[in-house]
């Protein structure tokens, strides 16, 4: 199994460091303001702005720069760029990740089934990697302990641990809502589980299965559904103050109330700071013996060093006593800081748009137009606007329509539709190249995650906890958010 030093972890974030410094304004630019703020201007430098000529020259970039990638001599200022970024990539570095069959290393491993109801494609094809992977840690290292689920929210992974798996799961959530939504989602799942399992078994066998509905006659009718007892939730807001031992004592009798649980802290999709917390839980509470935590919505981290941002949920945010990044000391002394856009970046996927062949929406130029129109009527409102999703529009102008409706803005009602369409001309040329600044921009993505994950993995390391793994767990196509922390606490 690879076995990551602290050393190699520093000289990793030096280079992230040294390659992300020039460009910190960059990414962290509002698309927001790409026209108002001449983003292409501001932010390409001259050799590469001097490749792009026109808006044929755009489309032609887009094709053999993102969708084909080949090996053309056109455009050498920019596949040197774009491969100076993409040479930052975790994917780039297998030294520094472990693999699930390293982690296995040859022990046995439970057969996955693949029950697609009741959950997205994308959802199922995690759950069924996150939950096989900590069942193996739980059987493994767990010393048969139980599984505390962060952000268990519709309870996807815990109800498959309980049910398929068996083991004693507390779904902890801070939405209470979300928490008896869990239960009454593992209730269905519950009643119909032999069937499902039974479809999933005779699939794994190569043999299509009867439509849902029409009963079996060879299913085995003794089979009883896995019973409740084994999965709870609880509506809690996580911090290290919280003690899991006595929730678990709460909820599950067997557990004595002196009695110290073997806890593998566990969470798919931990949301923002509370993928940060999960480590700092783990640190801090000598019963988590086990940690396997995939984070996300990295824009919602707490920043130790950033300046005031804004925040949709500020109740929530307030709730936050920790810090979310940085972790580890090591940057901590750089005082190191990223910024709210820059993460929110990071929480997108090249991988995904490249495989889609997908330009951004058209709403994000329309946006951009509309902050003209700020700065032209309302300036008091210059990078102040909080627009949100705006649906079903045919037009610019219907565009325009639903946000003045949506902010209660006359002034922007008001305009004239010979203006809109002034606009729409003035910037036409423009939309192509916001096309490719967008793209070029997304290209940082996963080097500013890198640097995130590796904080984490660094963070876990400096405290002692040798058997620390940074994973690659799921498809990046299928799941952007697809990085596992594994750490493991010795015995002793």
């Amino acid at each position: 199994m690879s076995k990551v030093g602290i050393a190699q972890l520093q000289r990793r974030l030096d280079g992230l460091l040294a390659f992300l410094n020039p460009h910190w304004d960059f990414v962290n630019c509002h698309m927001v303001n790409y026209l108002t703020e001449e983003h292409w201007n501001a932010f390409l430098s001259e050799t590469l702005k001097s490749e792009i000529s026109g808006s044929e020259d755009v489309t032609l970039a887009i094709d053999n720069l993102f969708w084909k990638t080949d090996e053309s001599v056109r455009f050498p200022a920019w596949r040197e760029f774009l491969g100076k970024s993409k040479q930052e990539c975790l994917a780039l570095h297998p030294e520094l990740l472990t693999s699930v069959e390293e982690l296995i290393e040859g022990q046995e491993n439970s057969t996955q089934l693949s029950i697609r109801e009741f959950m997205s494609a994308k959802k199922c094809h995690e759950v069924e990697l996150a939950a096989a992977l900590v069942d193996h840690l739980v059987k493994n290292y767990g010393q048969g302990g139980f599984i505390v689920d962060a952000g268990d929210g519709k309870g996807y992974l815990s109800s498959r641990l309980a049910l398929q798996y068996g083991h004693r799961v507390l779904g902890i959530d801070a939405n209470a809502e979300n928490t008896q939504n869990a239960l009454s989602r593992n209730l269905k799942l519950q009643r119909a589980w032999n069937g499902l399992t039974e479809r999933a078994e005779l699939q794994i066998q190569g043999i299509t299965p009867k439509r849902r509905g029409k009963k079996s006659p060879a299913r085995d009718s003794t089979k009883s559904a896995p019973a409740l007892e084994n999965y709870k939730t609880t509506a809690k807001f996580i911090t290290t103050e919280l003690n899991f031992g006595a929730l678990l004592a709460e909820h599950f009798t067997q557990l004595g109330p002196k009695e110290s649980p073997n806890i593998c802290l566990t969470g798919l999709h931990t949301c923002g700071n509370l993928a940060a917390t999960c480590l700092q839980v783990f640190h801090a509470q000598t019963d988590c013996r086990l940690l396997c935590n995939v984070g996300c919505c990295y824009h919602l981290l707490r920043e130790r060093y950033s300046q005031q941002e804004f925040f949709g949920n500020k109740a929530l945010m307030d709730l936050q006593t920790d810090y979310g990044f940085p972790l580890s000391q090591y940057l901590q002394e750089r005082q190191v800081r990223m910024g709210r856009n820059a993460r929110m970046l990071a929480a997108q996927s090249i991988e995904r748009t490249v495989d889609a062949k997908e330009l951004p929406n058209v709403t994000l130029y329309y946006r951009a137009l509309l902050e003209t129109l700020v700065y032209r009527h309302a300036p008091q409102l210059k990078n102040e606007l909080q627009v949100g999703k705006v649906r079903k529009f045919e037009s610019f102008q219907e565009y325009i329509q639903k946000c003045a409706n949506k902010l209660d803005a006359p002034w922007l009602a008001a305009v004239e539709e010979e203006e809109l369409q002034s606009l729409l001309q003035e910037y036409a040329v423009d939309k192509h190249y916001l096309d490719l600044f967008y793209l070029l921009r997304m290209s940082f993505a996963p080097v500013l995650e890198s640097l995130i994950l590796l904080d984490r993995l660094l963070y876990l390391k400096e405290l002692g906890y040798e058997r620390s793994y940074l994973i690659n767990l799921f498809d990046p196509v299928i799941s952007p958010r697809h990085f596992a922390i594994v750490s493991i606490k010795p015995l002793s």
